[in-house]
């Protein structure tokens, strides 16, 4: 057993920087192995919390007490085991508006809403958007309901509902694109060949990447039931209970009500879904945990390899200076203190590497925070793992040669030439 001091701990470390220093090209190389598995698994695993970050925060955004009534679901396909949702009869208009009274008439605030499109495009003058952009009919509540503020203007009078007037609001990356100048309240925008005149723009909330309410054009309702709607149109009721202590109970008075009305015998299942703000967050991050998997995986592939090229770097030093091995153990040197010179130029070497991996790929993993516009990332759990994880490597990589080192009998060491 390698008894231990400071002192000891301290000469040792010190000699292997300056043998490390002294085979500077190979010192870098063998630590830059190292450094691309931490990045590997630093980067990617730092991109997923980005995801998960993002996911939760634009999920949730809508507010902790509020949920929504809709037919079907998406469908989540990440792996052999993804959640899947069975097909269920849209809901039409009739339906969701009067689900959205009754829940009123108990102390809740209901609103409908419908996705009529996911890929128009608006113009103004010469400008245009990408045709990516959304486009939601949506009610009176609907901006209470999933959290919106308008930076600018106002959102649709009760009269512009009812006779379904060619007005909108924009989203605050579709307002930036159209009017640079930020001049947009009470022009003309022109989509699909109609024209709307916009009353109001909304708060920019930022990207998860996969959903953003600054791409959006909101209509009212029955303007984007004429201009959008068909008879498979299935509306969604976005309800926002009493506060979120009441949300189980009102989630219970909701199904209750929409079971009245699509008119379902007890013991039926459930023609649609309820959904709450977190809950398709959880669904969307527990996915994630394939990808997780796959970049834990990839990672430790990238590490073993380091390893074993760590190893053989090693055993190479301790051949090439088998002379000095014998001068040392001549002088005194026990094989406890030879073990620790090979040992501590090992570790010195991975945490190098673990280290410069992990900056690099808390780098390259928040670009994506970047890119979506969400915080960034820190996961000091896995930064931990990863830091231990270049230890273990150094130690692992370097015993066996660092025991060869020791038990070379020093007369033989010295005739080495």
């Amino acid at each position: 057993m390698i008894k231990l001091s400071l002192p000891i701990v301290s000469d040792a470390f010190s000699m292997a920087r300056e043998s490390l220093k002294s085979q500077r090209l190979r010192a870098i190389l063998t630590a830059l192995i190292i450094a691309i598995g931490i990045t590997a698994l630093v980067g990617m695993l730092t991109a997923i919390s980005v995801m998960e970050n993002s996911l939760t925060g634009q999920f949730t955004s809508m507010g902790a007490n509020t949920f929504t009534v809709q037919s079907g679901g998406m469908r989540i396909q990440i792996g052999s085991n993804g959640i899947q949702q069975k097909r269920q009869q849209a809901i039409p208009l009739r339906t969701a508006k009067r689900l959205a009274q009754r829940v009123s008439e108990k102390g809740m605030v209901g609103s409908v809403s419908d996705d009529v499109s996911g890929t128009s495009t608006v113009q103004y003058l010469d400008r245009k958007t990408n045709p990516n952009v959304r486009v939601m009919a949506s009610d009176g509540n609907f901006m209470v309901c999933n959290g919106l503020d308008l930076s600018e203007g106002r959102y649709f009078s009760q009269l512009e509902q009812d006779e379904a007037r060619a007005v909108c609001v924009l989203g605050a990356d579709v307002a930036s694109s159209l009017f640079p100048q930020g001049d947009g309240i009470g022009k003309t925008i022109r989509m699909a060949a109609k024209p709307y005149r916009v009353v109001g723009i909304t708060q920019a909330k930022g990207s998860s990447g996969m959903f953003s309410s600054d791409q959006v054009i909101y209509l009212p309702l029955m303007t984007g039931h004429y201009a959008y709607g068909h008879s498979t149109s299935s509306y969604v009721t976005s309800i926002m209970a009493k506060d979120a202590a009441s949300l189980d109970l009102n989630i219970a008075e909701a199904t209750v009500i929409m079971r009245g009305l699509r008119k379902l015998r007890p013991g039926e299942s459930d023609n649609f879904n309820i959904r709450r703000s977190d809950a398709i967050a959880t669904m969307l991050v527990d996915s994630l945990g394939f990808v997780s998997s796959g970049a834990l995986l990839i990672a430790l592939i990238t590490l073993l390899g380091a390893s074993v090229a760590l190893m053989n770097i090693m055993l190479v030093s301790v051949t090439e200076r088998t002379k000095e091995i014998g001068i040392r153990k001549a002088l005194g040197a026990s094989k406890n203190t030879i073990v620790l010179q090979f040992l501590s130029e090992a570790i010195t070497v991975s945490v190098i590497g673990g280290l410069a991996g992990i900056v690099i790929g808390l780098g390259l993993g928040n670009m994506l925070a970047l890119q979506w516009d969400s915080p960034f990332a820190l996961p000091t759990t896995w930064l931990t793992i990863a830091l231990l994880i270049s230890v273990a490597v150094g130690i692992l990589s370097g015993w066996y040669p660092a025991k060869q080192a020791a038990s070379m009998d020093p007369i033989e060491a010295l005739r080495h030439e």
